[in-house]
């Protein structure tokens, strides 16, 4: 019986401490971003205005990168549906079918390997 209810309990807390890692993942990365812009002020004796001025700086940057990310993945999307037009010509009916079963399977078993791959950094990060 004891061991049910430490069992349970141990169930119970590594529930709750996953649930709070992507939370905490992303007040980790404000707070590292923040210490290192204090270390940068600290290191270079830099003034609030020159902090303020990096911090913008390093903010429209990443504005920029995320733009390029979606402007990429616009592009691979387009380049799949252009591939997928010219498999469509080439193959029958039924091959083509056969074609989408396979890459449909391939795809899934991409994405569970990607969520077994993301659980496990996620056990190794706590």
């Amino acid at each position: 019986m004891k061991k049910l209810i430490l069992s349970a309990a141990f169930l119970g807390l590594g529930i709750f401490g996953f649930a709070q890692t992507a939370q905490s993942r992303t007040v980790d990365f404000q707070q590292k971003k923040a210490e290192r812009l204090q270390k940068m002020k600290q290191e270079l004796n830099l003034t609030d205005a020159q902090v303020t001025q990096i911090k913008a700086l390093h903010e429209s940057k990443a504005a920029e990168r995320k733009q390029e990310m979606a402007a990429k993945k616009e592009d691979r999307i387009k380049m799949m549906k252009e591939n997928d037009a010219e498999m469509q010509k080439i193959l029958t009916p039924d091959q083509y079918k056969k074609f989408q079963e396979i890459k449909a399977k391939k795809m899934a078993e991409r994405k569970e390997q990607f969520q077994k791959r993301k659980t496990a950094e996620a056990a190794v990060v706590k």
